[in-house]
């Protein structure tokens, strides 16, 4: 594989293939794009048995309007548009703040008071004895 000529970004300064900007006509670097992410939505298309998956991608924008729309005319709540999958989340940051949220959760149990039944025997030593069912 042939090495990238790296060129400097007109906006921010850093470094991006030179090739962004000769072959595909892009005059900055990604991170400097303004342009917005897409939605790709997935769709069963066909009848019995000529079924097949297709996907319709479209911008975020767009694709909020028709989720409006949608909900409107089946007597929904519209979608709150935090709530489409983000892909461009820090998947690190995600699963380490259901970490601790899981961790708190656990902490919190382990400090309230476990109710013990009657039946139950005080010394950890004990055994319960099971009755079984007399018919």
């Amino acid at each position: 594989m042939k090495d990238l000529q790296m060129i400097p970004c007109p906006r921010c300064g850093e470094n991006f293939p030179e090739l962004r900007k000769t072959q595909y006509g892009y005059n900055f670097c990604v991170n400097c794009s303004d342009v917005e992410s897409v939605v790709g939505v997935t769709t069963v298309e066909g009848t019995g048995d000529h079924t097949y998956n297709d996907i319709i991608i479209m911008d975020r924008k767009r694709f909020q309007a028709i989720a409006q729309k949608e909900a409107e005319v089946m007597g929904r709540k519209a979608p709150d548009p935090a709530e489409v999958l983000d892909m461009d989340r820090d998947e690190n940051e995600v699963s380490q703040s259901i970490k601790e949220k899981v961790h708190n959760v656990l902490e919190e149990d382990e400090t309230v008071p476990v109710k013990r039944s009657v039946d139950e025997p005080d010394d950890e030593d004990k055994t319960m004895m099971i009755q079984g069912i007399d018919y």
